[in-house]
């Protein structure tokens, strides 16, 4: 796109004008999709805009979105955004202290909620939270009303005459969802018109609208604390606008494409690859998804063309197939095997040019035998898939090219707005993050750090001068705290957070997400948690893999303990199973490194806190939760008091 942007709503309305009745965004809040056009998105966002300037928001105001991804989000991003307002998203699963913090250090006078149960919590922390004016509940699988409640008993009715004017720009309501009797602090449905009149701020709200620069704040983005507590990273349009751009010529999306959104929007990498880059910049169709739980149903209703997920999604597919495949027999087994030696990656098959015919006929077959269904259920009309947020196994990028289905890794960061590299359709290399976007400037640091510069690189964070002096190098680079190294194509590598790398109380260097790549590439492992600072040895906590587990019992004809995988630990045959794999493992490790012991975890690393929005495990939180097993890994009585402390 060659024009230049000063912001976000500037692009997005732009936009509106050249698609007005096209369809930009689905929700599904009554077992059916439905749409809005870009024409009433952005009627609805102006709308809202008008309403907080109603409410006394000011340009520059720090307003918090605490919501699940819904066409909702999109409204209250897109309308605080022309209010000339600075948004804070905040994940669901957020707990009080959680939000305690975010709203009280982004300094936001108000924040959009889920649901009234949401707005009860945040009530109950009112005296903590001295700059917050009010709360406006949106309820986007309801028909219902969006309420606003003051925090300020004395200005409540005032409160709930504004709150109707929300109500009513949401369109989320019809004549008979509200009584004055159920919903006392909501004018009815029938006065709104005069209403909207009595507080029309358009010309005021186009006026922010012309005035927001490329300077000015667009979010802050909180990092996920798992370190230590939430920074909040200011990323100004500037920096969305440069990384959209660069972005869309590396990946390119196009009006035609479909998109499944079900990341959190709370999560840089989804807000900007998932929402940002291809539906406000390359014109795509974004719907929005019912959750995890029914993501193959969505994706078989949507059949998207692209699609954005962090690692953890792609290896649960993977893992169900591997496990149906198991249960299955030899022969689609050793299919399977066939496809991934046929597909080990883009530039072996290219270099056997001698073979590339019988290789295509090859692959072609398999694909007709074994992965037509496996694409089917994903949809059908995949073009490729982004991965970002965590490393993606290099087995599963395989696996799932051997299928047709192409993987697109790319690496970034919060504070860098966030992509920083990406491989792209045409130029890709399994186990790299590709090459850096245009604009992006990369180095390697003499301890392997991986060094950065670009217009996409944050300012700092938020009332932290500390925490962002040590963000940047004396050169002015900014230090992203991973180890890495390009390839002799210019393909960059990450090997390690440089933060997670830890030294044995021997004095030997050990780098656990590499281990822990290794241990997650094997069928029977799920995750891998590696342990080892200052102690004498590795171990590992192990999430063993339920489907892989239940067809290996079928194979040898052994009953599962009725339990379930709590039980595996002490069952002699599973030990066994896993003791021989990760001796088999242990031999592609350097004698430090190897695992000596390892403890079996009843269920998987996922609850919310051990696991960030995209999934990453916290490893402080781990270690605390399972403080306990680890002591008796290493035999140490006072261990788990030490990790628990």
């Amino acid at each position: 796109m060659s024009q230049t942007w000063q912001s976000i709503p500037q692009l997005f309305f732009a936009q509106a004008a050249r698609w007005e009745s096209r369809p930009l965004v689905y929700g599904k809040p009554h077992m059916h999709w439905c749409p809005l056009t870009w024409r009433q998105v952005a009627q609805r966002s102006l709308c809202i805009a008008s309403g907080l300037v109603e409410l006394g928001v000011n340009s520059g105001d720090r307003i918090a979105i605490w919501m699940k991804s819904s066409p909702e989000w999109m409204l209250c991003d897109l309308g605080s955004l022309s209010a000339g307002c600075a948004n804070v998203p905040i994940h669901e699963s957020a707990s009080d202290a959680e939000l305690t913090y975010l709203l009280r250090d982004s300094e936001s006078i108000g924040v959009f909620v889920q649901d009234q149960q949401q707005a009860e919590r945040i009530k109950r922390l009112k005296q903590l939270l001295p700059d917050l004016a009010w709360i406006v509940i949106v309820h986007p699988h309801r028909a219902l009303a969006s309420l606003s409640i003051s925090l300020n008993p004395e200005a409540q009715h005032l409160e709930a005459v504004k709150a109707s004017y929300f109500l009513r720009n949401f369109n989320l309501i019809s004549d008979d969802d509200l009584s004055l009797e159920e919903h006392p602090h909501t004018i009815h449905f029938h006065h709104l018109d005069k209403l909207e009149e009595m507080i029309d701020h358009h010309q005021e709200v186009q006026k922010r609208l012309a005035s927001i620069t490329p300077q000015d704040i667009l979010t802050l983005q909180y990092t996920s604390g798992t370190t230590g507590e939430p920074k909040g990273v200011i990323l100004t349009h500037r920096n969305i606008l440069s990384n959209c751009e660069s972005a869309l010529e590396a990946v390119p999306i196009t009006p035609d494409d479909v998109l499944l959104s079900f990341l959190p929007l709370s999560h840089s990498f989804e807000r900007v690859a998932g929402y940002y880059m291809p539906t406000l910049y390359g014109g795509a169709t974004l719907y929005f998804s019912e959750g995890l739980g029914r993501l193959i149903r969505n994706l078989n209703e949507v059949s998207p063309t692209v699609m954005t997920g962090v690692p953890r999604i792609y290896e649960k597919i993977y893992a169900r197939f591997r496990g149906a495949r198991g249960a299955q027999g030899k022969v689609r087994k050793a299919l399977t095997s066939a496809a991934l030696t046929l597909n080990p990656s883009e530039t072996k098959v290219r270099s056997q040019s001698g073979l590339t015919s019988l290789i295509n006929e090859g692959r072609k077959w398999i694909n007709r035998q074994l992965f037509s269904e496996f694409r089917e259920r994903l949809g059908g009309r995949l073009r490729f898939m982004v991965s970002g947020g965590a490393p993606l196994d290099e087995h599963v990028a395989q696996f799932f090219n051997a299928a047709g289905l192409l993987i697109l890794e790319g690496y970034g960061l919060s504070e860098t707005s966030p992509v920083l590299t990406v491989n792209r359709p045409h130029a890709y290399r399994f186990g790299s993050v590709g090459k850096p976007l245009n604009g992006v400037q990369l180095r390697i640091a003499v301890d392997g750090e991986i060094l950065v510069k670009g217009p996409n690189v944050t300012q700092g964070y938020h009332q932290k001068p500390s925490e962002t002096a040590k963000l940047f190098n004396s050169a002015g680079w900014l230090l992203t705290g991973d180890i890495g190294h390009f390839d002799q194509d210019g393909f960059l590598f990450i090997t390690d957070r440089k933060k997670d790398i830890f030294k044995t109380a021997s004095g030997k260097m050990v780098a656990p997400q590499y281990i822990e790549r290794l241990f997650n590439g094997s069928p029977l492992i799920e995750q891998t948690y590696v342990i080892g600072d200052q102690r004498p040895f590795c171990v590992a906590l192990l999430v063993p893999s339920l489907l892989e587990v239940n067809a290996w019992a079928q194979d040898i004809g052994y009953l599962l303990p009725q339990e379930g995988r709590i039980s595996w630990g002490t069952d002699k045959q599973i030990r066994s199973l896993f003791e021989k794999e990760v001796e088999l493992l242990n031999k592609r490790l350097s004698r430090h490194e190897t695992i000596k012991r390892f403890y079996l975890c009843p269920e998987s690393f996922e609850a919310d806190e051990l696991t960030t929005p995209s999934l990453k495990l916290k490893r402080t939180a781990a270690l605390k939760a399972y403080a306990n097993e680890i002591a008796t890994l290493y035999g140490d009585k006072l261990l788990a008091s030490k990790l628990k402390g």
